[in-house]
């Protein structure tokens, strides 16, 4: 299938402003949780600081740096375990291509398989983060796997590493998604910049543009529309003869 990226920001739009309760509320959710993980993190950094001056006798200034390294490492840790709530809201997200109706809770449907979640989040958090060391500009390379992982998690893709092999065999045949990731990326920071709380808005819409993306990439078949809920006494061809009256 041919990209068609303003339609996938079109897309993004129309969901998001469709279904705002799952969008925006299953994205605060995840952010919420990713901010919580952050706190925990310096709260542990914090303790560790203290530990280390009384146990070593140091200074403050000089215990800094093990103290960022351990904040560091434990968020990095903890923020493998989004997997399973990522999963969710992309199941959401597919649930709704599909022209079902998601609600807010099914970001909390993706334990089912939390194991290789985790473990496939991690490889590519792994991969992104050797990336970025690197000169910075390799992380932005591998930064779809992060997305793409997810996607086919939510695919269903839950054997062993399959979610991130998928992911990175994507990539190398769409190497442009390394372009249209990092315009998502610009668009979410947006609201940020903009409004801060903003950010519910923008960052719903490029997760949902992101998800399009990946399906025209994979060809995997267009967004359905919503059913035509009827009257209970209603039928088919009393609808069609409704819809010929108007004409």
């Amino acid at each position: 299938m041919k990209i068609d990226i303003g339609r996938c920001f079109s897309y993004g739009f129309e969901k998001v402003m469709g279904n705002p309760l799952f969008y925006i509320g299953g994205f605060f959710l995840v952010a919420g949780l990713g901010v919580a993980i952050k706190l925990i993190s310096q709260g542990f950094g914090f303790i560790f600081n203290i530990i280390i001056q009384s146990v070593f006798d140091i200074s403050k200034k000089s215990a800094l740096m093990p103290e960022y390294i351990a904040t560091v490492i434990v968020g990095v840790v903890l923020g493998f375990f989004l997997a399973p709530f990522l999963v969710g809201y992309f199941r959401g997200i597919k649930k709704e291509y599909a022209g079902l109706k998601a609600e807010p809770l099914d970001v909390l449907l993706g334990f089912d398989v939390l194991t290789p979640s985790v473990a496939n989040y991690a490889a590519a958090n792994i991969i992104f983060i050797a990336g970025l060391m690197c000169c910075f500009i390799p992380g932005i390379i591998v930064a779809p796997l992060l997305y793409l992982t997810i996607f086919f998690l939510a695919k269903g893709e839950t054997i062993g590493f399959s979610a991130l092999m998928k992911a990175i065999d994507t990539l190398k045949k769409n190497p442009i998604l390394i372009v249209w990731n990092l315009v998502f990326m610009l668009f979410a920071g947006l609201g940020i910049l903009l409004c801060v709380v903003g950010v519910l808005v923008t960052g719903p819409i490029s997760i949902c543009a992101s998800y399009m993306l990946f399906q025209q990439v994979t060809g995997e078949g267009e967004p359905q529309k919503s059913p035509v809920v009827m009257l209970e006494d209603e039928t088919p061809e009393d609808k069609d003869d409704d819809e010929e009256n108007n004409n």
